[in-house]
């Protein structure tokens, strides 16, 4: 039987990846995307693909210099309520500039469907450009050698939520604290040829203005440059590819 496959995503303003990210999730069964108050075309792009639906989010954080922001927390528990209500067998959840490589996208519906495990876990590579990444992201124990695969998808029976810890959030199950998923849950890790590929430094312009908003808001007001705290960089593995 074809499982429920529920994508969901937060936005604001991602007009140029918007429309790539529900690409990747063409045959989910559902995209849905909050949008967090969006002046671009965000809404139109991804309407404009059969399985998405869009909501607005409308609750705002106001930071320093006229700055602001949605809480990450509440937008993402937003999202999960909306997914629960629709009864789905898994949900899968993203940043937007954060897609499958070509062979996880191949074979994720099988992955769902045959596992007999609550959560599955999948490797991030952070990109740097287009053709190069910060292999340490992805691998940040002190050697460096091993990856560590990260929280991607969990059955949609489980009670599943973000809790607030700005600037970040960690996650309960229930109302137990998650401290880390390998030891509070029951987990698939997935390891390289499976990947997943964080484009958020792939622009090099959009990386000096987000910089530029974490110091000014104040957010982040000791925001560092990816070149400076990220490790050497690496050419991409061939397995790395859409």
């Amino acid at each position: 039987m074809r499982q429920n496959i529920i994508v969901v995503v937060r936005t604001r303003d991602e007009a140029h990846r918007i429309g790539e990210f529900c690409a990747n999730y063409w045959d989910a069964d559902k995209i849905l995307v909050a949008d967090g108050g969006s002046v671009d075309n965000t809404i139109e792009i991804a309407e404009a693909f059969p399985n998405v639906e869009v909501q607005n989010y409308t609750k705002r954080v106001e930071l320093q210099n006229g700055y602001w922001r949605n809480n990450d927390s509440d937008h993402a528990n937003f999202l999960f309520s909306w997914a629960y209500s629709l009864y789905p067998d898994w949900i899968i959840y993203d940043d937007c500039d954060c897609f499958p490589n070509s062979l996880l996208k191949q074979d994720y519906r099988r992955i769902l469907s045959e596992t007999d495990k609550d959560f599955v876990l999948a490797v991030r590579l952070y990109l740097w450009g287009t053709y190069h990444h910060f292999p340490y992201m992805a691998k940040p124990e002190a050697s460096h050698v091993n990856y560590e695969p990260s929280l991607w998808a969990w059955r949609g029976n489980i009670d599943f939520w973000t809790v607030n810890v700005p600037p970040a959030y960690t996650f309960r199950i229930g109302n137990l604290p998650v401290k880390d998923l390998h030891y509070d849950a029951n987990t698939l890790d997935l390891f390289p040829p499976y990947c997943l590929l964080h484009k958020s430094w792939d622009d090099l312009e959009r990386v000096e203005k987000k910089i530029k908003y974490y110091r000014e808001s104040g957010f982040i007001s000791e925001m560092g440059h990816p070149l400076d705290f990220a490790g050497p960089l690496e050419p991409l593995p061939s397995w790395a590819v859409e």
